[in-house]
């Protein structure tokens, strides 16, 4: 028996059909980790066409699935992946602990890339990349006082949208932080919205009850409502529900 052996070009194709998948694959990567409704939802494809075109992906080893306890099948870009799609961004780490956060977080981004451009919102691995390149802060700020045997913590925001108005930091906060973490990286945020930098607002968007409740108590202590805004978990981004979205609001 002879067993023909593709090439990755041959598995992944030409043309439309390698621009779609290097799309894909560029996509899985930015993210981190993504579900398949998620990768259909920002491509604007349909379900056999996007299984279809993530198993030609996979077979070529630029993407795999992962098995997460509870949670079932995630998409997940590999090494090669990652260098396919010309991404400066090492291999997410995904585990159990994390991969309920960081789907929460791609969902917000596919909705707020579909408000302003999917190219306009940095997810928190291009955060990091970007700061990296630039030297300088993006969407993160220094949380809690300089010592001289340690520095104040940095904290990055999860995802961000860019525009000419200024910087729009998101935070997707599925639990409650301690009141006293929560109050200094508000308070750091507001102070960096009201600096010279390109950072124009906040957006929290929060799982209701205690979650949201903490957050709202603590904008109010530091006196942050002009540029922080709350909006509950799964609300359209961009409908203006604060004076910190009417001042740097997502909607057009």
């Amino acid at each position: 028996m002879v067993v023909v052996m593709k090439t990755r070009e041959e598995l992944i194709g030409t043309g439309e059909c390698r621009c779609r998948d290097q799309e894909l694959v560029r996509l899985i990567g930015r993210h981190g980790v993504m579900q398949i409704e998620q990768v259909q939802r920002a491509m604007g494809a349909g379900r056999s066409v996007t299984y279809r075109r993530f198993a030609y992906c996979e077979a070529a080893g630029l993407v795999e699935r992962l098995n997460i306890p509870g949670v079932g099948p995630v998409l997940h870009a590999t090494r090669e992946g990652i260098r396919y799609a010309g991404l400066p961004l090492p291999v997410a780490a995904v585990s159990a602990g994390n991969v309920e956060h960081m789907l929460r977080c791609t969902s917000v981004a596919i909705s707020a890339g579909k408000n302003v451009g999917h190219e306009a919102v940095l997810t928190e691995r291009e955060i990091v990349a970007a700061e990296a390149f630039e030297e300088r802060p993006i969407a993160s700020v220094k949380v809690g006082p300089a010592s001289s045997r340690r520095l104040p913590r940095k904290h990055r925001a999860d995802l961000a949208v860019l525009r000419e108005e200024g910087t729009i930091a998101i935070e997707v906060e599925l639990t409650p932080k301690s009141r006293p973490r929560l109050e200094a990286i508000i308070g750091a945020w507001c102070e960096a919205a009201l600096g010279d930098g390109d950072l124009a607002a906040v957006h929290y968007l929060c799982a209701p009850g205690q979650t949201r409740n903490a957050v709202e108590r603590a904008v109010e202590k530091v006196g942050a409502g002009s540029v922080v805004a709350v909006v509950k978990l799964g609300e359209a981004i961009g409908s203006g529900v604060s004076p910190a979205a009417k001042r740097g609001g997502l909607s057009r």
